[in-house]
């Protein structure tokens, strides 16, 4: 007898820590600072849409059949993609989840140094040291430790708002954003990119298609009132930078336990993911794995790169996000019944490069162009592969009639 699907709640954990990550208070005043400290609805309205899409489409891959594949990302990438691919994205999302650990423990432990008045290298080790062994003590105990953390670092923000509060309010219906309205959607699109592209990590399992709705519910409704939070944070501030402004030596008791509860979940979820993608490369225990993570993202965590990594974790973002659309059109084949084909390299890897040079070019629609270049390829080799019908049936012209 097999065991029983999961459902939204064995996942919670990796959904709500994302959207309540210290990144939507950032990406909330980045918009508000484009327009004089508001943030439109219209944007907000936007965003939401674009990330319940990406995160709806990719996610249901991990979904049981015949809704999904059942499947984790580093089980999928083989089937999916030809084999050298398959490995440079497996390497590359490793090297991802070590460099989002570093971030993610670097400003928590930060936090935690400015909180207990210590020096920042025992504040990284204060929190880094615990977050790993807890996946080091099993893969599945780490579901309500993500939660309890990111339900805390809701409240503690929700304090920290009305201690901070905005001279007036931030959500307005106006917007004279002119052709910026790209740039600001564009933002939520970069915010979930490569949480997006791991979906399935955090749906595996899952029985219905309503446990992925409640997923997808959780992390967008979460980032949408995160980020409109920033944007009055960045308001009563003064400085975009709310995250600096609240974790730093000055900043409220409660604002440093806020970033440093807020980075447990999401520094969870890359030892999840990365130890996944660890195992695809040799017989590698768990335990093993997430040391092959976590230690060199401790290491980068103790030298407080992430005041450096923004501009690389961007990059990274700006890569991924372009598989999500040719693995969506083809997982749609393979429900239609249609025999399994895999993605070519040029419906998705031309649009990471294009999105990478904007992200090098600093283009604010770089994430938006990337997913849209993988669109219209991907449309190209789906209209070609009708073209040629099932394998083994030959055109007419071929007939010679």
């Amino acid at each position: 007898m097999g065991t029983p699907p999961r459902t939204w709640r064995d996942w919670a954990g990796a959904w709500l820590g994302l959207g309540a990550a210290p990144g939507a208070l950032v990406l909330g005043a980045q918009i508000g600072g484009r327009h004089d400290g508001h943030l439109p609805v219209q944007v907000l309205a936007a965003g939401g849409m674009v990330m319940a899409l990406l995160l709806a489409v990719q996610g249901r891959l991990g979904l049981r059949a015949p809704l999904g594949e059942n499947a984790t990302l580093s089980e999928l990438t083989p089937r999916y993609l030809p084999r050298t691919a398959d490995h440079g994205v497996t390497a590359l999302l490793a090297m991802a989840m070590i460099g989002w650990f570093g971030f993610n423990v670097g400003l928590g432990g930060g936090a935690v140094a400015a909180l207990l008045g210590l020096p920042d290298p025992l504040g990284v080790l204060l929190l880094g040291v615990p977050v790993a062994s807890i996946l080091l003590a099993g893969a599945g105990r780490w579901n309500p430790v993500a939660v309890a953390a990111t339900i805390s670092a809701i409240a503690l923000i929700a304090i920290v708002a009305v201690r901070l509060p905005p001279p007036e309010p931030v959500l307005t219906t106006a917007y004279q954003g002119g052709g910026r309205f790209a740039a600001d959607v564009a933002v939520y699109l970069g915010y979930v990119a490569v949480f997006a592209v791991r979906a399935p990590d955090f749906t595996v399992g899952l029985g219905r298609r309503r446990d992925l709705a409640w997923c997808v519910v959780l992390l967008v409704g979460a980032a949408l009132a995160a980020s409109a939070v920033g944007a009055g944070l960045a308001a009563a501030s003064g400085s975009t930078d709310v995250v600096a402004v609240l974790a730093g030596p000055g900043g409220l008791p409660a604002a440093n336990l806020f970033v440093a509860a807020s980075v447990v979940a999401p520094t969870l979820t890359t030892l999840h993911s990365g130890a996944l993608a660890v195992r695809r490369f040799g017989r590698v225990s768990h335990r093993c794995a997430i040391l092959a993570i976590a230690l060199p993202g401790l290491a980068l965590a103790l030298l407080r790169v992430d005041r450096l990594m923004v501009a690389w974790l961007s990059l990274l973002a700006a890569v991924l996000p372009a598989l999500i659309v040719p693995f969506a059109a083809e997982a749609a084949r393979r429900r239609r019944g249609r025999a399994p084909r895999q993605v070519p390299t040029w419906t998705w890897a031309p649009a990471s490069a294009l999105a990478l040079g904007l992200t090098v070019a600093a283009s604010p629609v770089a994430a938006v162009a990337g997913v849209g270049a993988a669109a219209a390829a991907t449309a190209a080799h789906m209209f070609s592969v009708w073209r040629a019908g099932p394998p083994g049936r030959r055109r007419d012209t071929d007939l010679g009639s």
